[in-house]
């Protein structure tokens, strides 16, 4: 197979041919943007497709934390917690006033 002199290189989306990027030359596999944004979404399908157990297992152990969580918190009953402050009067005139 004859070597183009220029280095131009067919799409591997849209099989056009194009001129790479001098400084991405050997690694460019797409001529425009859109035809870049399809590669990847082709590339993220492919790799969802091979490792579908990784984000089953991954989501499923968080929703189990979640409800494990939720399923404590409901049988505590939450006490909202009020803040300690020192009353204003001195506790005598409170006492004698409110008995």
């Amino acid at each position: 197979m004859v070597k183009n002199l220029r280095g131009k290189r067919p799409c591997c989306i849209c099989r056009k041919w194009f001129l790479p990027d001098v400084r991405q030359k050997e690694r460019q596999k797409t001529c425009t943007p859109d035809c870049k944004k399809e590669r990847h979404r082709r590339q993220c399908q492919a790799w969802n497709k091979k490792n579908k157990a990784y984000f089953k297992n991954n989501y499923l152990g968080r929703k189990l934390e979640k409800t494990v969580e939720q399923q404590t918190a409901s049988t505590s009953p939450k006490i909202p917690l009020s803040r300690q402050t020192q009353p204003v009067l001195p506790i005598e005139i409170i006492a004698t006033g409110y008995g």
